[in-house]
């Protein structure tokens, strides 16, 4: 099998795989991919195309299937690993689903860059070089999904998006890097092991409409009645990004009542970046008093971690408690 003891490149799309031209965006070919390889890494080397979408087209089904794709390599060809290139706008929550399912021990490395390929400040050389070496260390081994980004390696619980223009600031990190390059394009040397993490094994398909609807300073609940009234029905869950310690407005009660009647699994999350729910103080829309009504906290998760955990945790079969406990680990 061409794929045996390779390591796959699973080109899903992203800047670093693509050209900026003015009505269009085409991808590198596989020769010019291999031509930007160093020898000692291109012999180690199988690029795969997975659909160039923009990341605006991404669903979580699409994410489940990439993840089979990868799968697919390492069960059915023997690969050493997967390396996906993605687009940088998609690419912490893609990580970050893919970390909560990937039960493998080869690794999955994600990786992308703010740069169209051929640009003068391309990384696409880089990125490429640092994440196979990565996957070829044999010290990414059993550390679940990771991102290639900054010349280091990180655990996708561990990336905050910070910036959509800056390389340096593209993504903030509340934990130190799993590992570092000697070099820019040099050695990888493992630092730390992620922390524990709970892999799940998805028996049901991955609920489509789970949105989050966020809190504001002055809020109303325009939005949320809206949803409640006419798409009510559609709903598999509902992820409520509140302020600070998960606190909203009084109006939101009843609305949220109505949905927990309903049996509707219903998600409280803290809208800061590094936030976490906090049942400190206890009036109409305190993040106590919703805890008590029976939503379920996430804890230190961000909004959108909380979505596609919950997402997860839904097509594992958790339910009442079970999932409430799996919500609240990070």
């Amino acid at each position: 099998m061409e794929n045996r003891d390779k390591i796959v490149v699973l080109l899903a799309g992203g800047r670093i795989v693509q050209r900026h031209e003015e009505h269009d965006n085409p991808e590198l070919t596989d020769e010019e991919l291999y031509a930007l390889l160093p020898d000692d890494v291109k012999s180690h080397v199988v690029f795969q195309k997975w659909s160039f979408q923009p990341p605006s087209n991404y669903s979580l089904r699409m994410c489940a299937d990439i993840m089979g794709m990868a799968a697919g390599y390492i069960h059915d060809e023997g690969a050493r690993g997967v390396v996906i290139t993605c687009h940088i706008q998609a690419m912490a929550e893609l990580a970050y689903f893919a970390d909560l399912i990937w039960e493998l021990n080869p690794p999955v490395i994600f990786t992308g860059s703010i740069f169209n390929a051929g640009t003068q400040n391309s990384e696409t050389a880089l990125r490429l070089t640092q994440s196979v070496r990565a996957a070829l260390s044999g010290a990414c081994t059993g550390k679940g999904a990771l991102i290639c980004i900054q010349d280091a390696i990180y655990a996708p619980a561990d990336v905050l998006r910070i910036s959509n223009f800056n390389r340096a600031g593209l993504l903030a990190f509340p934990e130190s890097p799993l590992g570092v390059f000697s070099q820019p394009s040099g050695d990888y040397i493992s630092l730390r092991f992620p922390r524990h993490r709970k892999v799940m094994k998805l028996h049901a398909q991955i609920a489509r409409n789970i949105p989050v609807i966020s809190a504001s300073l002055g809020d109303g609940d325009v939005v949320l009645r809206a949803l409640l009234d006419k798409r009510f029905e559609e709903l598999d869950g509902l992820i409520v990004s509140g302020l600070g310690d998960g606190d909203v407005p009084s109006t939101w009660v009843p609305l949220l009542r109505k949905l927990l009647k309903s049996d509707i699994p219903v998600v409280l999350s803290s809208r800061y970046p590094d936030g976490i729910v906090q049942a400190t103080e206890n009036y109409e829309g305190s993040a106590s008093q919703l805890l008590e009504m029976g939503l379920i906290s996430a804890g230190m998760l961000s909004p959108y971690q909380a979505r596609i955990r919950l997402a997860v945790g839904m097509a594992a079969g958790l339910k009442g408690q079970e999932l409430a406990d799996y919500m609240g680990s990070k």
